[in-house]
């Protein structure tokens, strides 16, 4: 059996960012409707939405789960894609609640453009692009 020097990068398959809720029908419209993600998984008081192809983020009903849903949301949900326009248009359209609006003006001078929204229970989603890296 080998066994991983400290320095050695370990296999990691999959990752799952978890959200806690009080009910569930909301966050998943906004999941699977609104932003259009699968869902992979779904035993009631859990489900996972695909947003790569080995990234999920899994909603819990905080009845059964190892959290509770609370005021604070010290939690974000971060997306890099290429296509920010197009996901911007379809969140406006969809009435998602935007907090933080694309500027595209801004594109040239900064090393990200973003826009910043909230689901139905207050955790924070950007969808953001690379303009440059340094």
């Amino acid at each position: 059996m080998d066994t991983p020097t400290n320095r050695e990068t370990l296999p990691v398959n999959a990752q799952v960012t978890f959200l806690y809720y009080k009910d569930l029908a909301a966050p998943e419209h906004f999941y699977g409707e609104q932003l259009g993600f699968e869902k992979t998984f779904d035993q009631g008081w859990v489900k996972f939405f695909r947003i790569t192809d080995h990234s999920y983020v899994g909603l819990v009903d905080e009845a059964k789960g190892h959290h509770r849903a609370s005021g604070a949301k010290a939690v974000m949900v971060s997306m890099e894609t290429p296509k920010l326009e197009a996901w911007y248009e379809r969140m406006k359209d969809s009435g998602a609640e935007i907090v933080v609006h694309y500027e595209p003006a801004k594109a040239s001078e900064q090393m990200v453009s973003t826009f910043l929204m909230r689901d139905p229970g207050g955790y924070s989603i950007e969808f953001f692009r690379f303009n440059k890296r340094d």
